[in-house]
């Protein structure tokens, strides 16, 4: 350093006199300055502490168990989110060179699962953190949603634009997403979120009743939710045994019980029904509604435990025990009557394409 100027060579000439004709640098150890912060993250040193010079070493690191550090394929354990003060005053990583890592939400895991064996009949209150992921929309009255990464909410496409309005009534509709309380006076005091875009998948027919193909609709929010333990992302199908006869999942809602509106989150434990069984029952009321590929149904007839409104939009879920992950199989849509019978449901797995697309893989 000559001053504050940083140099690259210096050249000084022995005067005849026996001194140098100009004063002698100093050198200064290279500064790579205070690391950067990482969102949903944040990072510790392994030399000396707020020392940011050459050969310094730090560690990012997410806040777990909430998020995790993405990173390329098969890159190293031992040099994962690994920065090192270099000679050109940059922090480095191995394997990422001065990228930053990123910390992406982990979806599936609740930290205060359900545990419920036996069937619930008539629905049970839900206790804080059995489903991180639900939403409560206020569109055109309530509904259900679940929350996909961070900034996504999934929902049926009949929560946002029903059947029985016009489509002149779709325009200037206040969408209202509600996040992390299992109370409904609770979570509307911690603030809606709003919305920044709805998605509407391209089948869903809002003009014919009994059609509720592709009832499946993606929210954007404007903001990214902070992940904990109240609220956590739900995970995608990914294979067709999600679909099982008599597998059983949970939907919860903040719906109807008992002929009142909830106002705590409620949820009920039903078994996925046999298709055929399904297609009889419609028959025998006489139905013009659409049972599709791209749906299924859940429920017993013989108990009276089905989703019901005010439930439409939230999800069935699954605990997948081979991974220990919750998935989202399906989207609660339509039904005849309430608690009565089979309940429909959009077929995720038939989905999952086009949510990436619209959202991006690493939601």
């Amino acid at each position: 350093m000559e001053g504050s100027q940083a140099l690259l060579s210096f050249t000084a000439v022995c005067q005849h006199d026996g001194t140098w004709h100009r004063a002698m640098p100093r050198c200064k150890i290279k500064d790579c300055g205070q690391p950067r912060s990482l969102s949903n993250g944040d990072f510790r040193y392994l030399t000396t502490r707020g020392v940011n010079t050459y050969e310094a070493r730090i560690q990012y690191y997410c806040h777990d168990p909430y998020y995790k550090m993405m990173t390329r394929a098969g890159s190293s354990e031992s040099v994962r989110g690994i920065y090192t003060c270099t000679p050109q005053g940059i922090w480095k990583n191995e394997e990422e060179g001065e990228k930053m890592p990123r910390c992406l939400p982990v979806c599936g895991k609740p930290v205060n699962p359900v545990t419920q064996k036996q069937r619930i009949i008539g629905g049970q209150k839900a206790n804080p953190g059995n489903f991180p992921w639900q939403a409560f929309t206020n569109i055109h009255g309530r509904g259900g949603g679940a929350l996909l990464g961070d900034r996504w909410i999934l929902t049926a496409a009949h929560t946002i634009y029903p059947k029985e309005h016009n489509k002149e009534n779709n325009v200037n509709v206040s969408k209202d997403v509600f996040l992390g309380h299992t109370n409904v006076e609770e979570i509307k005091k911690l603030g809606h979120h709003p919305v920044r875009r709805v998605i509407i998948h391209p089948d869903y027919r809002q003009d014919e009743p009994n059609n509720f193909e592709g009832d499946i609709a993606l929210l954007e929010l404007e903001n990214s939710v902070t992940l904990g333990p109240n609220l956590l992302p739900i995970c995608l199908p990914d294979n067709e045994t999600f679909y099982d006869k008599d597998l059983m999942g949970y939907v919860s809602g903040f719906g109807i019980t008992e002929d009142k509106i909830a106002f705590n989150l409620r949820f009920v434990r039903l078994p996925i029904a046999d298709r055929e069984a399904c297609q009889r029952w419609l028959r025998t009321k006489n139905s013009n509604d659409v049972f599709s590929q791209n749906m299924f149904c859940s429920g017993d007839p013989t108990l009276k435990h089905d989703a019901c409104q005010g439930d439409s939009g939230g999800v069935f879920a699954v605990r997948d025990r081979s991974r220990d992950i919750w998935v989202a199989t399906g989207i609660v849509s339509w039904g005849i009557g309430c608690g009565e019978g089979y309940g429909f449901y959009t077929k995720l797995l038939n989905y999952v394409d086009w949510i990436k697309k619209e959202i991006g893989d690493e939601n």
